[in-house]
């Protein structure tokens, strides 16, 4: 394991632990909101009629797609028209919390990899903040004897097509 891995490995371990109990608390809430509409999903969740925007068809279906992901079938087959009763499934809801998981660890694996690019190699390292995300300092030292401090900053972007999305430029300190 290279240092700035190693430097990094505390903090994955709380995001994980993290992103598994935002999952859970995720399936908590749908469990409910199902339970609000007698389990039927079309209602606790409907489907765009297709006279809204595209942000919100796409909303609404991914909202739609999300409790059909956490939940299983009630009967073999379902006529439009009539309720769409779901059950809670604990298979489904294991992949969620086991993808949750993976993508937690999969972001901080990438954070390591990017850097690790950036800086080079390294002797030692050491990071400083909270979490990587929001503002952290790692500092290291190089073979040939200097440190190096690199700033990682969150930051909002929106695309030319108005899409907001976040960024975590990693910039060398003078």
């Amino acid at each position: 394991m290279n240092p700035i891995a190693i430097a990094v490995a505390p903090l994955k371990a709380d995001a994980v632990a993290r992103a598994e109990t935002e999952a859970q608390a995720a399936i908590i809430r749908a469990h409910a909101k199902l339970a609000e509409f007698g389990w039927d999903v079309d209602k606790a969740a409907p489907r765009p009629n297709g006279n809204v925007g595209r942000a919100q068809y796409k909303t609404m279906m991914a909202r739609h797609n999300w409790l059909l992901s956490l939940t299983t079938h009630t009967k073999s087959y379902h006529r439009y028209g009539e309720p769409h009763i779901r059950a809670a499934s604990p298979d489904q809801e294991a992949r969620y919390i086991a993808a949750s998981r993976d993508g937690a660890a999969q972001q901080y694996d990438l954070f390591v990899m990017k850097l690790t690019r950036k800086i080079g190699e390294c002797l030692t390292a050491q990071l400083t903040g909270n979490h990587v995300w929001g503002r952290s300092t790692l500092t290291v030292t190089k073979a040939d004897g200097t440190t190096e401090r690199w700033m990682t900053q969150q930051i909002v972007n929106v695309s030319v097509l108005g899409t907001v999305f976040n960024q975590w430029p990693s910039r060398k300190v003078k």
